[in-house]
């Protein structure tokens, strides 16, 4: 064999690995013709384009080898850490590796990911530096398949190819779960089928959804200043073990004393990806109504104006203000708060608060949000994004309770100690809570205080362990009447409802029935 078969034939081995080894992470089977073609498809084109822009085999199968294994390890990562694959939204994210390292690495290792990359990395300059190219290239044939890629991409993501493209991507029939169908047609067929299916029918479920104008209030003297708190990785975790302490959450037994509203909050993520619950709570709208978008409305779908509780109260003449202590372009909040109606948007610069661990604190944004609602007046909406409990929590003893260390160990299970990291922060977070309940009574005593979780904290070994397997979070919404508790489990797009009950304002949003629901 030549040396130039050789070099052909381990760069097609390494192309083919790279398409086998995400195969093995997804359980995928072989399959109908289509989909294993459109699931080889990427790996071919990529590999295909490496070779004509370097002429060396080698190096393109090793390029996409190790682009194909990063994906396996990402895949593998994502699904024991937030028990989902990989979908295509999460690929706007990717950024978000290098910009806020400390919110990604930790669940994957630093050492393995910077390891792994730098060897990747230091391979594939070491075969373009000394392998010999097969020919040489010439630019004009490289800008012409550039050109025809390009070309290619921009009108499949145009009318009307995009929609018939999505016709026939429907045929291959995907049932909207990514581990089921990831496993049936192949993860990156699934990338193609999820993501072209999601532009496609993008603009027609977004139009059922579009602001409406709400009627004004008569009795513009009755404002009810309104606080929401997306509380991160928030829920009674005393639901865990039948030996956490009864008084671990005292801010959430004062607000049961106050005549709450609380319950389980279903959402529809597990350990992260807060941006679909909050997107649910915002509007309204169920997640079955976003068609594939569910797995990201803030990748696309939120990027135009979309009738919200934001914008509802808006219209009844409500100031309208979104606090998060972080950076506003993660998730490109910076944009969709717009869509959904916010006046302003304030973040770290405006809040203050660490960029890394620790954030701000809860209770000290506790004690922001009454300056601001003092500022602002009654007729103020405040929506509140924390930080201040957010995971990865680390295994060592810095900052955790010391009784909560006494009750249960450090280091006697598995994430035992990251356990106890959480849940210090957690009753630092109910503090927050204790705060809010307490001020806003004492000088508003018609406000409306919620107070909700986004997700479970992303512990899975620790929960395996103790035996605890839940995807519920919880909320509390109080309000200035004194009555007894009363629990009601839900949906999280179904707790605006409640909201706006309380505002005796009616319910415009997320219920429109010309909106479809998830294709199947």
């Amino acid at each position: 064999m030549t040396g130039a078969a050789l070099s052909l034939s381990a760069g097609a081995a390494a192309a083919a690995a790279a398409w086998l080894i995400p195969r093995r992470v997804a359980g995928a089977r072989m399959a109908v013709p289509p989909s294993i073609l459109l699931d080889l498809m990427p790996v071919v084109l990529t590999a295909g384009l490496l070779l004509i822009i370097s002429a060396r085999p080698l190096f393109s199968g090793a390029v996409v080898l190790a682009l194909g294994g990063g994906f396996a390890f990402a895949d593998r990562t994502k699904r024991r850490v937030l028990r989902e694959p990989v979908v295509f939204s999460d690929m706007s994210e990717f950024g978000h590796l290098f910009t806020q390292p400390h919110l990604y690495l930790p669940f994957a290792g630093p050492a393995l990911v910077i390891g792994g990359a730098l060897a990747a990395i230091g391979t594939a300059l070491g075969l373009l530096a000394f392998t010999t190219p097969l020919w040489q290239p010439a630019p004009a044939p490289i800008l012409i398949v550039l050109l025809i890629a390009h070309i290619a991409g921009w009108l499949l993501s145009r009318e009307p190819l995009l929609s018939l493209t999505a016709i026939w991507l429907r045929r291959l029939r995907p049932i909207g779960d990514p581990v089921v169908d990831a496993a049936r047609l192949g993860p990156f067929c699934v990338l193609l089928v999820y993501g072209i299916i999601a532009r496609a029918e993008r603009a027609g479920r977004r139009t059922p959804f579009h602001p409406l104008p709400a009627p004004m209030l008569r009795d513009r003297r009755a404002a009810m200043p309104v606080v929401l708190v997306q509380c991160e990785s928030f829920f009674d975790a005393r639901r865990i073990s039948p030996s956490m302490p009864k008084d671990l959450l005292p801010g959430f037994e004062a607000c049961l004393r106050r005549g709450a509203t609380f319950g389980r909050l279903e959402t529809a993520a597990w350990g992260a990806n807060t941006m679909r619950t909050e997107f649910a709570v915002l509007t309204g709208i169920a997640e079955e109504r976003l068609g594939y978008d569910r797995f990201n409305p803030y990748h696309a779908f939120a990027r135009a104006p979309i009738a919200s509780l934001a914008s509802q109260l808006r219209a009844e003449g409500y100031r309208t203000l979104c606090l998060h202590p972080f950076d506003r372009r993660f998730f490109r909040r910076d944009l969709t708060m717009r869509a959904l109606g916010f006046d302003a948007f304030l973040g770290r610069e405006t809040l203050g608060g660490s960029r890394r661990p620790p954030y701000r604190s809860d209770p000290d944004l506790a004690r922001q949000v009454l300056t601001i609602l003092d500022a602002e007046g009654p007729r103020t909406f405040i929506f509140v994004i924390t930080m201040g409990n957010h995971g990865p929590w680390p295994e060592d003893e810095s900052q955790i309770d010391p009784e909560l260390r006494r009750l249960f160990g450090l280091g006697d299970f598995p994430q035992g100690g990251a356990l106890l990291h959480y849940l210090t922060g957690l009753t630092h977070s109910d503090e927050m809570l204790g705060i809010l309940l307490e001020e806003l009574g004492a000088r508003r005593d018609n406000a409306v205080l919620g107070f909700y979780g986004d997700h479970l904290p992303s512990l899975p070994d620790a929960f395996e362990h103790l035996g605890f397997d839940d995807w519920a979070s919880d909320y509390i919404l109080v309000d200035g009447t004194v009555s007894r508790p009363r629990r009601l489990d839900l949906a999280a797009h179904m707790l605006p409802r409640l909201i706006l009950d309380r505002l005796r304002i009616r319910n415009l949003l997320g219920r429109s029935s010309r909106a479809p629901v998830l294709t199947r």
